[in-house]
């Protein structure tokens, strides 16, 4: 099974806000994870505003133990750097033009992903807007609604 992860979805597992077995559903069978650079900073930024939010320290282990598992979880995917090509391929794909930037980098990098696979994959997003964009480009996405 190939999947092409969110931050959504690891945010959520890192910082317990669904229950691990659910997520481990669509992690574990993956045998290849795929993701953009994107997602390392947005994961690092959402457990930052999670310890200010909860008014604990930035080198306190809460933080700490998080951005380890990040690390973690990070190291088992095949990221791809924004670049040209993916800037060429937001560009040249009119169904991102109504989307939030970051999103349209996710389903960009997605597209690359696509051609140099022998098997389909799914988008694993907990993300709704996130959703509408990867289905619009007729990507199946995880979990179901």
């Amino acid at each position: 099974m190939v999947c092409y992860y969110d931050s959504s979805f690891l945010l959520a597992g890192i910082l317990e806000q669904q229950p691990p077995a659910a997520l481990s559903r669509y992690w574990d069978p993956a045998t290849v994870r795929l993701s953009s650079t994107v997602l390392k900073i947005e994961c690092f930024l959402g457990l930052l505003r999670a310890a200010a939010l909860q008014r604990l320290p930035t080198d306190g282990p809460w933080l700490g133990q998080r951005v380890h598992l990040l690390q973690t979880y990070t190291d088992a995917l095949d990221c791809r750097q924004v670049d040209e090509e993916i800037e060429a391929i937001v560009r040249s794909t009119p169904a991102l033009s109504g989307c939030r930037t970051l999103d349209a980098i996710h389903i960009a990098t997605a597209l690359y992903f696509k051609p140099h696979l022998d098997e389909p994959f799914s988008i694993v997003t907990l993300d709704r807007r996130l959703r509408e964009v990867a289905k619009r480009v007729d990507f199946p996405v995880l979990p179901p609604a």
